[in-house]
């Protein structure tokens, strides 16, 4: 049993090195006012611990460091509407948000996503999950209008680093709980 839950406890810490800095391939586009994002990237979990972080909207403010506050303020079956608040930085360049989105979900498939309050002028996005050798893949795709407020703090390189900043921190989210998961298994 011993060797089992130290086998567990490796699985988990490698799964852990290798999201300290995962790899996210990610294309921003400019189009006039609005930013155009796909981002995929490979998260070494099962289907099922990906989805559960990424629809875990009551703690994402413990994972994701951009993120103060969130929290489901409505939902019907699945159809969530969800409030977020929070600051997001790059360098020197700071601002603060506050979102309102229905959210679709699409269970263990897909995550669809539209801002209906909040400081950007239009955001919507679709989070696709694939169950692959080794893992999961997601794929992240945003269209985004900023606000009046915004437009000269955001570029191509800002909404890059965003979107690293915050899967990075999904994934290893994913990975704690995964390496936590696999080392009760273990245990058992």
């Amino acid at each position: 049993m011993l060797h089992r839950a130290a086998s567990g406890l490796l699985i988990a810490t490698l799964a852990f090195a290798a999201l300290a800095d995962p790899q996210v391939a990610i294309d921003v586009q400019r189009k006039g006012d609005a930013f155009e994002v796909d981002a995929t990237l490979f998260a070494p979990v099962p289907l099922d611990v990906a989805w559960d972080v990424l629809t875990d909207f009551e703690n994402m403010e413990k994972f994701v460091p951009n993120v103060s506050a969130s929290r489901i303020v409505a939902r019907d079956g699945n159809r969530l509407t969800i409030e977020q608040s929070g600051r997001a930085r790059y360098g020197p360049l700071s601002f603060a948000f506050d979102s309102q989105r229905l959210v679709e979900l699409t269970p263990r498939t897909q995550i669809r996503s539209t801002q209906v309050k909040g400081n950007m002028r239009r955001m919507s996005s679709v989070t696709t999950f694939v169950p692959v050798d080794g893992g999961t893949r997601l794929r992240y795709e945003v269209d985004v209008v900023p606000g009046a407020l915004f437009p000269a703090l955001l570029t191509e390189r800002f909404m890059e680093h965003e979107i690293e900043e915050q899967f990075g921190a999904i994934v290893r989210e994913m990975a704690r709980r995964s390496g936590a998961k696999a080392a009760l298994r273990l245990s058992d």
